[in-house]
């Protein structure tokens, strides 16, 4: 797939059933109210029917009315609906289980130290770090993002990799393999779209802009048309394009997860699956749990009955009102209704146990499928596990940390080589240049707990499993080769130091020893 057609449609198929899931994914990600009620309710007609007291609507509507956002509010109400940020909970924590540490680069072959260093420059920086980070949550959040090398001989002395969300590509594969990405950015002036694109292929990237409307790309017009673009005009060459000189893209598209349910949608198939995937009603039954149990703590706030007798006119067409400072109070003998006069509390119950057990629940389950483990909502909850439990949960968020990294590594690599070799041209002499793919490292897990990583340490020294060495090393992974030696060297030292002033047990008779003997006062 090429540049689109003037006045085709925008997005353009088949990417349009993608776009819509993006669409609903970024909605919640994002988490605000008013965006995801529009979203699910959208231009709607007025409710058709009544359905267990509540309004709905027929058909499609209907069964968006079945979400609690997409639920119509009767007029004159205004209903409590509050919205848990667990969407950006469950993206944040996906890219902090792969990218809290950041991997480790490497050579496989001996390189230059100028070589290094550009390596370090570009992949190892806090900016590097950064992009990383930027890069997981994206694909957590659409299934897929894109790695690209970028530069600006005018800005920067280097090339820099920067990370696009799925939802702002246009990927091309062949046999599951990209062979082009088209990425946009779009300009609303007024009632006018327009649309930057710009498409990676091999040896050269090209950009267009378009002016069209919401769903139309419409007709190409000259970069120079919006000042977003306009300094792009002096770059590129007359086809539009900007020839890298290289065999290979400037762009990696780096999924979250396979996709399953577009596997047999030809070019879909290998968009990635987000961590969104069959949470959105469990987004949705969280919030309408937390919103009603802010409810109940409205209607449980106490209220007063008051008699009639006890309120005060304001005056014809007012209406009354209640003084509720007032001390003194005449209350009016009504016959056959003693208590008739009195001021009455009332005070509904507040279901805490029931919608924190609701809630939870929901938490565990939305950490759960998303590949989370569960213990932070356990810990939070006060629920003591075993270790065997324990071990399961970390068993759970590891293994699908191990599945993510497999992208990440191949992802990494390949635009880290095509940096490098960029940077070479566009900047000689400072270590950059064409080399093999770099190694890619990520360490052993995301986060360790140095309680559980002591004791299990400890386990394999009483089974003889483990050395010392070892041992140093494991807790900490980021010593060098002669800082855990000499760790080492002290713990023996310290090992020896205790042995000669303990007693052997299996010798030991209580009798003074010869040494004590000599130094005994008595003999002098």
């Amino acid at each position: 797939m090429a540049l689109p057609d003037a006045n085709s449609s925008w997005p353009p198929k088949p990417w349009d059933q993608a776009y819509k899931v993006y669409s609903e994914s970024e909605v919640w990600r994002v988490g605000d109210p008013d965006a995801i009620h529009d979203f699910y309710r959208g231009e709607r007609p007025a409710a058709t029917h009544r359905h267990n007291g509540e309004l709905h609507e027929g058909g499609v509507a209907g069964w968006v009315s079945s979400k609690f956002w997409g639920r119509p509010v009767p007029p004159g109400q205004n209903r409590t609906r509050l919205h848990v940020p667990a969407p950006a909970d469950v993206a944040s924590m996906a890219s902090a289980n792969i990218f809290s540490n950041p991997p480790e680069l490497r050579f496989s072959d001996k390189q230059s130290q100028a070589t290094l260093d550009r390596l370090e420059l570009i992949g190892n920086s806090d900016e590097a770090h950064a992009t990383f980070n930027t890069m997981g949550e994206l694909k957590s959040v659409f299934g897929a993002s894109v790695l690209t090398t970028e530069w600006d001989t005018e800005t920067a002395d280097h090339v820099w990799l920067s990370a696009y969300g799925a939802d702002v590509a246009l990927p091309e594969f062949r046999k599951g393999k990209l062979v082009a990405v088209t990425l946009w950015t779009e300009y609303r002036v007024g009632s006018v779209y327009y649309r930057h694109l710009e498409r990676h292929s091999i040896g050269r990237i090209e950009h267009a802009l378009y002016a069209g409307s919401s769903d139309k790309v419409g007709q190409r017009v000259p970069l120079q048309d919006h000042p977003e673009t306009e300094y792009l005009a002096t770059l590129v060459n007359g086809d539009s394009a900007i020839e890298t000189g290289l065999d290979r893209l400037t762009a990696s598209y780096n999924v979250n997860l396979p996709s399953w349910a577009w596997r047999k949608k030809g070019q879909l198939a290998s968009a990635g699956r987000s961590d969104f995937a069959q949470l959105y009603p469990l987004f949705d039954a969280l919030d309408e749990a937390y919103s009603s149990w802010m409810r109940d703590l409205k209607l449980g706030a106490a209220k007063a009955v008051v008699p009639q007798a006890y309120l005060d006119t304001l005056g014809r067409g007012k209406g009354a009102s209640f003084d509720i400072d007032r001390e003194l109070f005449v209350g009016l003998a009504t016959p056959g209704n003693p208590d008739g006069d009195k001021i009455e509390q009332v005070q509904f119950d507040i279901r805490v146990e029931e919608h924190e057990a609701t809630t939870t629940e929901l938490w565990r389950i939305i950490y759960r499928t998303a590949g989370l483990g569960t213990r932070s909502v356990d810990r939070d909850a006060g629920k003591q596990l075993t270790a065997t439990g324990e071990l399961l949960q970390d068993d759970d968020k590891e293994a699908t940390r191990g599945k993510k990294i497999l992208y990440d590594k191949r992802a990494i690599a390949e635009q880290l080589s095509v940096a490098l070799e960029l940077d070479g041209k566009l900047f000689p002499g400072k270590g950059g240049g064409r080399f093999d793919l770099p190694e890619v490292r990520f360490p052993d897990s995301a986060q360790v707990d140095p309680e559980k990583q002591a004791r299990t340490i400890q386990y394999l020294s009483a089974a003889s499993a483990i050395s010392i060495w070892q041992s140093v090393k494991m807790f900490n992974p980021d010593w060098d080769d002669p800082t855990i030696q000499a760790e080492v060297d002290r713990i023996l030292d310290e090992k020896r130091s205790s042995t000669a002033l303990a007693p052997d047990p299996a010798t030991f008779t209580g009798d003074p020893t010869q040494e004590e003997e000599t130094d005994d006062p008595a003999d002098a």
